[in-house]
């Protein structure tokens, strides 16, 4: 849902975050502040967080007092560009009145009209940043945001990584193993070792891999353990989280005559159950597990 919106209601890119998108119809539809309201349920409920806003929106929305620091817009940035190294301004004499500068349009005046262009970009923002504002009060978020911007911070703005990676998963694994040093240990053991494997390989893919593995990331296979691809916000959360591993060795004794079978996942409690019989090595682990994630809405016997 978060992914959505951000889809649907901001622009920009992942490196310099994004900013509202300038439309009237979703504002008058009041949309920003259906997404503030969503926003702050999903950071209630413990994630996703909005972690793709630039900061001066980020700082708007807690203060409600106007930067225009580290303001990107990818319709005036490359403008603004061009204005700077430009000799002569008469080509972008259109483009700077439509930003509504009105001074003199020559190279002393370059800083009067850089910062007119950002203005313009970050005052015709202000009712969508409103709106959000207004949906964010939901849970009194917007009253914590308040009394503690700089915590609040990393929730809102890009740059702080909430991406899971294969370290996060593999370090709140907790396995169920048979006892110390028999064969069903060694052979739990190496299933573990090919899970670290395989995460590994969803992390180091390059484009021209095979197709089946461009239809994977890590993140989705916590979501797919888990219920939630993302790390958790909470440091107490994150301390208290685990992934129950357990390891079915009589799968054949209990289903007589089948010729495979896939993991079992109970996302509720974070337990994966993998079926022993049927991961002798790498290659039939990943593909079962590949088969398991891609393919099983639930996970049954063939």
């Amino acid at each position: 849902m978060v992914a959505g919106l951000e889809k649907r209601l901001f622009e920009g890119d992942s490196e310099n975050g994004k900013i509202p998108k300038y439309s009237l119809n979703d504002l008058d539809k009041a949309l920003f502040k259906v997404a503030g309201e969503i926003f702050a349920v999903s950071i209630a409920q413990g994630g996703p967080a909005p972690q793709f806003l630039q900061e001066w929106c980020y700082n708007y929305i807690v203060t409600r007092k106007l930067q225009t620091e580290g303001v990107h817009d990818m319709e005036l940035s490359p403008l603004m560009t061009k204005i700077e190294g430009a000799s002569d301004l008469s080509p972008y004499t259109h483009e700077i009145l439509d930003c509504g500068y009105t001074g003199p349009i020559d190279t002393d005046h370059k800083t009067s009209i850089l910062r007119a262009i950002l203005l313009h970009s970050t005052t015709k923002r202000i009712p969508m940043l409103e709106q959000l504002r207004e949906g964010l009060e939901v849970y009194n978020l917007m009253k914590v945001m308040e009394r503690k911007p700089k915590e609040c911070r990393s929730l809102f703005v890009v740059g702080h990584n909430d991406k899971v990676d294969s370290n996060y998963i593999m370090s709140h694994i907790a396995p169920e193993l048979s006892s110390q040093g028999s064969t069903k240990q060694a052979k739990e053991l190496k299933v573990l070792d090919y899970l670290q494997d395989y995460l590994n390989e969803l992390e180091d893919f390059q484009q021209g891999e095979t197709e089946q593995m461009q239809a994977l990331n890590v993140p989705m296979v916590m979501q797919w353990m888990t219920g939630q691809a993302h790390k958790h916000l909470l440091v107490s959360d994150r301390n208290a989280f685990k992934i129950t591993i357990i390891f079915d060795h009589n799968c054949l004794q209990h289903t007589p005559g089948h010729t495979v079978c896939y993991p079992l996942v109970s996302a509720c409690t974070s337990t994966v159950t993998f079926p022993m019989a049927h991961l002798e090595d790498y290659e039939s682990f990943r593909s079962n597990l590949h088969t398991a994630i891609t393919h099983g809405a639930s996970f049954d016997r063939l």
